[in-house]
């Protein structure tokens, strides 16, 4: 993910969401910060570590993610993807999510989403990770952007479970 600069706006919205989830880890279940390059905060890119829920396939796992904020964000909505390796039906291989929250309402004309699923520029770091978070816990099967575990979640879900939990805890980061 290459950097770009961002606008005025931009940066002093992203150094003020910083400032709000700072030391919140244990209520928010994440840390997100600016990535550093050389000492200098890149507001750009920030990873995220998200802290499996508790009685969830990801429990007791840390996993990694970068999102990448547009030039023009709140405006323009983020990308969002995991570094850790994922199999989920809304993951792509590589990683990118696949999420209504950071599609444009305009983005498709002929898609299912409603536009209050969509992005807004109300919606921040904090609303993006739960809401990427409750999706690891419920995958939307009608839209996969991995169709190999989409199918399984849908016909083998106890093969799904075992895969997704193996793969969380060889994933899962140090805490």
């Amino acid at each position: 993910m290459a950097s770009k600069k961002l606008n005025d706006t931009a940066l002093r919205r992203l150094m003020a969401e910083e400032k709000n989830l700072k030391n919140d880890f244990h209520t928010l279940g994440f840390i997100a910060m600016p990535r550093k390059q050389e000492d200098i905060k890149d507001y750009s890119h920030w990873d995220i570590y998200i802290q499996g829920q508790k009685d969830t396939l990801y429990e007791g796992c840390l996993l990694h993610a970068l999102i990448e904020f547009h030039p023009e964000y709140p405006i323009q909505p983020p990308k969002m993807k995991f570094i850790s390796k994922m199999f989920h039906p809304n993951i792509y291989s590589d990683g990118k999510v696949c999420i209504s929250i950071l599609h444009m309402a305009d983005d498709d004309p002929t898609s299912y989403m409603k536009a209050d699923e969509k992005w807004t520029p109300v919606h921040g770091i904090r609303t993006i990770v739960h809401s990427v978070v409750s999706l690891l816990n419920e995958p939307n099967t009608s839209s996969p952007a991995n169709v190999d575990a989409s199918k399984m979640f849908n016909n083998n879900i106890e093969e799904y479970k075992r895969i997704v939990r193996n793969l969380a805890k060889q994933e899962s980061i140090e805490e």
